[in-house]
């Protein structure tokens, strides 16, 4: 295992298959515990914090990563280990960011499969991957209102409520009784991912352009009111965008 520092330029590799697979294997190894997501899990968690309106930093969201309680807590054998699997997990969901980046249309979630007692057939389910994304929505679910309050947004979360939520009434644990119908749901998600990673799109780039603004408006230099306007028209600041009247 990798016991080296993690770096802004490792945060941005792509996890390979192998170390895909080791992380699967930590999270449901005995160093965690029942409560803690599995890869699907995690992968549902992680993209509904990637797609939702609000930024959150890692160290709000990764407890919810291994259960509800602070005795569910990983137990890592080294400080090592530990910083190995936060950069897996990071770069897990840096890959998600990026794949919706790129195609949000050809974005695939991470499902498992089931079969039945009287069926060999294998059916996709995203039970788990609905739980984790539900969980996830849950850790800023104030700022998800707006998608609650639109019809178009409800049905974007149908198929994700209905796989993923508790304390579902009787009618909708009908929709989900067999492996056929959680199938039919489960083949829904991706596009309903896409659907909300649009619906909040154009409100985590203001956001973002927000936090642009004021990041340099604290690091750059105070303009003097005879000084060139930054903005580089050749004019004095005063006469430029320091006068209240002027946009450009």
């Amino acid at each position: 295992m990798s016991k080296s520092k993690l770096s802004p330029g490792d945060l941005g590799a792509p996890l390979s298959e192998k170390e895909f697979e080791e992380l699967d294997e930590f999270l449901i190894s005995d160093q965690t515990s029942e409560e803690t997501l599995t890869i699907e899990g995690l992968d549902g968690y992680l993209t509904a914090l990637a797609i939702g309106p609000t930024t959150v930093p890692p160290s709000y969201w990764l407890p919810g990563v291994w259960g509800p309680s602070e005795d569910d807590a990983p137990a890592f054998e080294t400080m090592e280990q530990a910083q190995h699997i936060l950069g897996l997990i990071l770069r897990n969901m840096n890959g998600i960011i990026t794949s919706l980046e790129n195609d949000p249309d050809g974005f695939e979630p991470v499902f498992g499969f089931s079969r039945t007692d009287d069926n060999e057939r294998e059916y996709i389910d995203g039970e788990a991957w609905a739980f984790g994304f539900m969980l996830g929505l849950a850790v800023v679910r104030a700022d998800w209102q707006p998608l609650f309050d639109s019809e178009q947004g409800l049905n974007w979360l149908r198929p994700l409520h209905l796989m993923g939520s508790e304390g579902l009434t009787p009618e909708e644990l009908q929709l989900i009784g067999t492996a056929e119908q959680r199938e039919v749901l489960t083949k829904q998600i991706s596009a309903s991912v896409a659907a909300i990673y649009r619906y909040w799109l154009p409100h985590r780039q203001a956001v973002h352009e927000r936090k642009l603004a004021a990041a340099m408006q604290r690091t750059e230099p105070k303009v003097g009111r005879n000084d060139p306007c930054p903005c580089g028209s050749g004019k004095k600041f005063k006469k430029c965008c320091g006068a209240a009247a002027t946009l450009h």
